[in-house]
């Protein structure tokens, strides 16, 4: 009896990491170009072409700050020290922001992350 129930709890803990990761709704898909001791540059993947020709004439931001409680996520879910955002130069992640603008979370994400956040987006966007 000890062992079935031991064996339930092990599968039970198992699920999640089979299921995948849930990414939020909100989150907004980019490449890190940068990284420096006051934020990151993050060059947003979804921009229209209105909003790439208004860049040419007002400067978008690119640069911004990091939420002190910043949590980077790697492709396994698992946690990253903000001293390894080097490692991810070039990369495509995703980010949210907290209520001041800054970047609260930044998840690396996979090939098919990026294909289903892109089919999410477009079935968001008319």
């Amino acid at each position: 009896m000890k062992k079935s129930i031991a064996t339930l709890c092990l599968l039970c803990l198992a699920l999640p990491a089979a299921a995948g990761r849930l990414l939020p709704d909100g989150l907004v898909m980019g490449k890190l170009a940068d990284v420096d001791d006051a934020g990151i540059e993050f060059v947003r993947a979804d921009r229209t072409l209105l909003q790439r020709l208004s860049a040419l004439i007002a400067i978008e931001p690119q640069h911004f700050a990091l939420s002190p409680g910043l949590r980077v996520f790697d492709e396994h879910n698992r946690f990253l020290l903000s001293g390894q955002l080097n490692a991810l130069k070039g990369r495509t992640i995703g980010v949210t922001f907290d209520q001041q603008g800054n970047i609260n979370r930044i998840w690396v994400l996979g090939g098919d992350e990026v294909e289903t956040q892109r089919q999410r987006q477009t079935r968001i966007q008319p």
